[in-house]
């Protein structure tokens, strides 16, 4: 299982047991689209997840083009970012960064050195606050 499908599990779980999880495989829909959709509570929210490699966030052109433009007319899109420094199933020596999708092309450019927008979290990560921030109205 890549470190990517191990992030994907770990925010599955906690997420609330209620919401609508998808993750989605882009080789079968179009390009640029987030790894996972989730709806909860009828609003419905996109996460391109990340491993940080050094101090970079690896975003492909079309993931910026469609988090800008799913943002610019009013859909809530993330960037989540995992930074592990001790393997992605230890978990203790890592940070999640999360900017909102409007960020992406600053994200591109700068990395994790991004502060527009940027939350960040240290392990052990306050779960319920993360998913808090997730469901916010307001990006």
């Amino acid at each position: 299982m890549s470190s990517e499908a191990i992030f994907s599990k770990l925010l599955k779980k906690h997420m609330p047991i209620e919401a609508h999880w998808q993750r989605i495989e882009t080789g079968s829909t179009g390009t640029g689209i987030p790894d996972v959709n989730v709806c909860h509570l009828g609003q419905d929210i996109w996460i391109e997840l990340k491993l940080v490699k050094g101090r970079k966030v690896d975003l492909s052109p079309t993931q910026v083009a469609w988090l800008t433009k799913r943002s610019r007319v009013g859909g809530v899109t993330w960037i989540m970012a995992r930074h592990t420094y001790d393997g992605p199933k230890i978990g203790k020596g890592d940070a999640i960064y999360l900017w909102p999708g409007s960020m992406a092309k600053s994200v591109l450019r700068d990395g994790i050195k991004c502060r527009l927008g940027v939350r960040e979290w240290s392990a052990p990560f306050d779960w319920p606050y993360i998913i808090e921030v997730l469901f916010k109205q307001e990006e």
